[in-house]
């Protein structure tokens, strides 16, 4: 595994969400693990910044935290949405 997959599979696991061919808690479950075995490759890049700074805290307020399921998947597809389009940016 080489930076730049772990960037594409990290990029393309977001997009299986927001395509709609997951649901939020199968993207958190898929890019948790993943995230954890090679953030290593990718920690000295912008991609990496981007990533860790929205990803995981949005994982888990709409993910793993109680609340109205509406707004979460909202807050959810908003977030990831954004920070899709500045990973593209920079990948």
């Amino acid at each position: 595994m080489n930076q730049e997959k772990v960037k594409r599979i990290l990029l393309g696991q977001i997009r299986e969400y927001l395509d709609g061919e997951i649901t939020k808690e199968e993207y958190d479950a898929m890019a948790e693990p993943f995230y954890s075995q090679y953030c290593h490759l990718i920690i000295e890049t912008s991609f990496y910044k981007i990533f860790s700074e929205e990803i995981p805290d949005c994982c888990i307020i709409n993910v793993d935290e109680p609340g109205n399921e509406i707004e979460k998947e909202r807050d959810f597809r908003k977030i990831l949405t954004e920070t899709y389009i500045r990973l593209k940016e920079v990948l």
